[in-house]
């Protein structure tokens, strides 16, 4: 999987303090009502054992293989101030408004 970081997104990303072992978890899943959409969230976490790791501009992605079955072979992450996160790929676009979530205390 690959993932294109806009400029906007990496302005904001940039901002983000990472732990040293720590990267942004990109979660995905197909869910359905009345259409199939995808769920996306994303989470700054730590690398889990089946993670996949995509490094982009110094910035590690871990997604989950399941995830992997949901998002397309390239995405694209742009960011908009006021809106958040939008994660598109070129056929589609999954979403606008997604936000950063924290890591969580432990």
């Amino acid at each position: 999987m690959e993932i294109e970081i806009r400029e906007a997104a990496l302005e904001e990303l940039s901002k983000v303090q990472f732990g040293e072992s720590e990267g942004i978890r990109i979660l995905a899943e197909f869910v359905g009502t009345c259409s199939i959409a995808t769920d996306i969230q994303l989470q700054v976490e730590e690398k889990q054992a089946d993670d996949e790791v995509i490094t982009e501009n110094g910035i590690h992605f871990f997604v989950p293989e399941k995830s992997l079955e949901s998002l397309p072979a390239k995405i694209f992450l742009d960011f908009k101030p006021g809106f958040g996160y939008k994660i598109s790929s070129t056929e589609e676009t999954f979403g606008y408004n997604f936000k950063l979530k924290p890591r969580q205390e432990k």
